[in-house]
């Protein structure tokens, strides 16, 4: 029955499961093979079977002896360097030992935990100091700078009064020379007022907008070198263009004194320039005119009658009016001399007289213009030709 199954006995052939690998079958399942070349299932190059020493190790075996979980040198499946077998305690233990043979996992586990909760513990006394440390309110405040907050203009003593009131409800230490100190060194005493810094938070806050408004102020300041970038290029054009401006300047002047100098030239020469030559016909002209014989007294005599029409026409109504008044209807005659004067009137003959009027007027004021102006170009004649 083995033989039909060829689970460990000898025959002429090859070995069967577990059997050395020989010539000549000699062992078995685990069974030595003494004249073995190589050796069975787990078993060593020169000698054993299953679980059997060797020289050097089958399936879990040391390199110089020992079986299936036995002690090694080197140790096999699961065992330690020196000593230990499956399980076993070694000078470095084997699967799931102990550094020393002494081992087991809820140990280990235990000491990291109590490790852990100490750590934490530190930490937390570690931040309880650091949050007292920035507690205005706390014995142990350390941080204790006063800073400033902005108020209501002339509100700045109701302020430090609150603050006073709530440190003192909180249980807080009582610091009041530092306070007046902090009053004392309050850069605007009418817009701000002295408090205390609550915890790191506030502080963090207090950076934060300080940070927003340094941001602020770059950006400000920014623009403001801009804007001086762009003022500085406006000089810079400005600059050049009254180089150009000096530069035309110099170039009219230097054309100035050329035109000066043709022009004495000419007078030296006694060859009368154009202007002068237009000048003197206004003047030879101006002279015959003053010099002609009744020319505005001519123009006053046509004038003359509508004048002294005029004038009679008034003078003849200011009779009737004063014929046709009497004593005892003066005051009604004075009420109605309006009416009378338009009744005596003609309309169209008002409208002749303010039409002569202003006849009369125009001409007045060009009689006036035309001398004015004859006036001024005789004297600028006369010292044209004085100085000359």
């Amino acid at each position: 029955m083995m033989g039909t199954l060829g689970g460990g006995t000898a025959g002429a052939a090859p070995a069967g499961f577990g059997t050395a690998n020989t010539s000549t079958a000699t062992s078995g399942f685990g069974a030595p093979a003494g004249k073995a070349t190589t050796g069975g299932f787990g078993a060593g190059a020169t000698t054993g079977g299953f679980g059997a020493g060797a020289t050097t190790g089958g399936f879990g075996t040391g390199a110089t002896t020992g079986g299936f979980g036995t002690g090694a040198t080197t140790g096999g499946f699961g065992t330690g360097a020196t000593t230990g077998g499956f399980g076993t305690g070694a000078t470095t233990g084997g699967f799931g030992g102990g550094a020393t043979g002494v081992s087991g996992r809820p140990t280990v586990m235990g000491a990291a935990q109590q490790s852990a909760v100490a750590c934490q513990s530190a930490l937390a006394r570690y931040l309880l100091e650091f949050d007292n440390a920035y507690n205005a309110m706390h014995p142990n405040c350390r941080f204790r700078a006063f800073l400033y907050n902005l108020c209501t203009p002339g509100q700045s003593m109701m302020a430090v009064e609150r603050e006073r009131l709530i440190y003192t409800a909180a249980g807080g230490d009582s610091r009041e020379e530092d306070l007046l100190r902090a009053q004392q060194r309050n850069p605007d005493p009418v817009r701000m007022y002295p408090t205390r810094v609550h915890f790191m938070q506030e502080l963090k806050a207090r950076v934060d907008k300080q940070k927003e408004m340094l941001a602020a102020m770059l950006k400000h300041v920014d623009s403001l070198i801009s804007k001086a970038e762009y003022f500085r290029e406006l000089d810079e054009e400005n600059g050049a263009q009254f180089s150009e401006l000096v530069q035309e300047q110099a170039m009219l002047q230097r054309r100035w004194y050329t035109l000066l100098r043709k022009v004495e030239t000419l007078r030296q020469l006694g060859v009368p320039l154009a202007e002068e030559s237009r000048i003197g016909g206004i003047t030879n002209a101006l002279s015959a005119q003053l010099a002609a014989p009744d020319m505005y007294r001519s123009a006053l005599k046509e004038l003359q009658p509508f004048l002294d029409a005029e004038s009679a026409m008034v003078t003849s109504l200011v009779r009737r009016h004063s014929a046709v008044a009497t004593d005892g209807k003066e005051r009604g005659t004075a009420a109605n001399s309006g009416a009378l004067l338009n009744n005596r009137v003609d309309r169209a003959l008002m409208r002749d007289w303010v039409r002569y009027a202003e006849r009369i007027q125009q001409g007045v004021e060009s009689l006036s213009a035309l001398l004015e102006r004859d006036t001024r170009d005789m004297r600028a004649i006369h010292r044209h030709l004085a100085s000359s």
